[in-house]
């Protein structure tokens, strides 16, 4: 390794990268995460203005929030420490050094200051949010992915080019952005049972004809997507090629990749056109990725269609004890020196009898009389836990035909042997004088019988022979002797060890 090569020391920086990174989140994972949000909003709302301790006290102040004397400042001293915030450079033309001294601690927020803050309010503000899918957004892919196929991608110029592939990756990725989040909430909400009765009504009659509309609408544009970017594969590399001239592609040219990192326009690769193919066509081995959230989201909503209709039968009024449970589980936990009290106060165990019916998860038997919080823990199943019955549900899962998978395995098997009959051949004919070099295969081959020979070789013994159904190999131990065996790779030395190679005796 040359005294300038410095690939090593990559790990090391992407690790410290990371660890600088996480950094950016501390101030909500703290007991002060309320204090710290709020000196956030005073630098982010702002434009990148630098303030002053004392002028963030102010306009905490004037927010309603007062915090005591010096702690404004340590927060900002911990914000700067976790790259939050950084000190201001600025200090105009202060008329003392006091003056001075007084401009020159003034703090701003820095960009990944800015952009996590925006992120952590995004999810602090709408976690329980219900986001819309907009189907606008395909539509404009659909005519951009149609001007697209329409232009002479190898002839126009590149500025236009990029203007039509950004119109492609723009609309695209917010909607994916915002069916997965819509989807994800969906498998979240089928297995709820602690329903209030406005949450059943949104769930019974809206939500549920919501999702059947907006599937039939997006299968029903996805087709066209489908169809035009089939048309446009070939294109891919030529598209990617006339795009990717931007800043990262002048950041590489200049050397500069290990050191600045540069985001990539979407569309100046052709991972990134493989990957919008994917969300609209299928391959022989898995469904296009907007055809597996339709079928995921058609389950939800199934299993969701009939949790409602249990709860309707049932009432909803007493449907469930789900948060009763959790807030007795929650005491319990608080309260462990307690527990056996807050239990048999909560599920009425008081009294109860010991009928000796041992539990046939339990290995080590224990005596009838011993109380439930010192006997071992039971196993309770899955469905007992959490729907309170043993039921068995839902429809029974087809056959899977597996005949195009058995059929590439026994070729995958049928090449794998012709391979080794190969190798073996080449072996016998080394054997029998001949002086071609061996293949990668064969020598392959010759190592791993040498190998496991060896290693079962008695100790003291002078002949071994070892071998499997098709081929064997003798080992003499032999002093000042051995074998020379020439390969395609180089030639392979035995030393005190003369090694031959025969056909298996049946």
């Amino acid at each position: 390794m040359s005294a300038v090569d410095r690939s090593d020391d990559r790990p090391e920086l992407e690790e410290a990268d990371a660890a600088s990174g996480r950094l950016l989140f501390r101030y909500v994972t703290v007991d002060e995460w309320q204090d710290y949000r709020q000196i956030m909003a005073v630098f982010a709302g702002t434009f990148f203005s630098d303030f002053t301790p004392e002028e963030v006290e102010q306009r905490l102040a004037a927010a309603g929030v007062v915090l005591p004397d010096g702690v404004v400042a340590a927060r900002l001293e911990s914000l700067r420490r976790w790259g939050n915030l950084t000190v201001s450079s600025i200090t105009g033309t202060p008329a003392s050094l006091a003056d001075y001294y007084r401009r020159r601690n003034r703090y701003l927020i820095t960009r990944a200051g800015q952009e996590v803050h925006e992120a952590v309010e995004g999810i602090l503000t709408r976690i329980d949010e219900v986001r819309d899918v907009s189907l606008g957004r395909l539509r404009s892919l659909v005519d951009a992915l149609r001007q697209l196929a329409d232009a002479d991608v190898a002839g126009c110029g590149p500025e236009r080019l990029e203007e039509m592939v950004r119109a492609v990756f723009d609309p695209h990725q917010a909607f994916t952005s915002e069916i997965t989040q819509f989807f994800a909430a969906i498998n979240q909400w089928q297995n709820r049972y602690d329903l209030t009765p406005d949450e059943f009504s949104f769930f019974a009659q809206v939500l549920v004809g919501y999702v059947a509309d907006r599937l039939g609408e997006i299968e029903k544009v996805s087709r066209p997507i489908a169809v035009i970017l089939e048309a446009l594969t070939e294109r891919f590399e030529t598209i990617a090629a006339r795009t990717s001239g931007g800043l990262a592609s002048k950041v590489e040219e200049a050397g500069l990749a290990a050191a600045v990192s540069v985001s990539r326009i979407p569309g100046s690769s052709v991972d990134d056109w493989v990957l919008l193919r994917s969300w609209f066509v299928g391959a022989s081995h898995r469904p296009a990725r907007i055809e597996q959230l339709r079928r995921d989201a058609v389950a939800a909503v199934r299993t969701l269609t009939l949790n409602l209709t249990r709860l309707s039968r049932v009432g909803l009024g007493g449907s469930s004890r789900r948060a009763d449970l959790l807030r007795l589980a929650r005491l319990v936990s608080d309260h462990p020196g307690s527990a056996a009290d807050l239990v048999g106060a909560g599920l009425g165990l008081f009294g109860s009898n010991h009928w000796g019916a041992m539990a046939e998860d339990v290995e080590d038997p224990v005596s009838i009389a011993t109380a439930w919080r010192d006997a071992p823990r039971a196993a309770v199943p899955v469905s007992l836990r959490e729907r309170g019955d043993t039921t068995a549900r839902g429809f029974a899962s087809p056959i899977t035909d597996r005949s195009a998978a058995q059929r590439e395995i026994r070729r995958r098997r049928e090449q794998e042997l012709l391979a080794l009959h190969r190798a073996d051949t080449e072996l016998l004919a080394l054997s029998d004088g001949g002086d071609r070099p061996l293949s990668s295969a064969a020598l392959a081959r010759l190592e791993s019988l040498v190998g496991r020979a060896v290693q079962r070789m008695p100790v003291g013994a002078d002949d071994f022979i070892f071998g499997d159904d098709s081929l064997a190999v003798v080992l003499t131990r032999a002093r000042g002797e051995g074998s020379t065996v020439r390969s395609v790779e180089g030639t392979l030395h035995f030393v005190d060890l003369v090694v031959s190679v025969r056909e298996p005796v049946r």
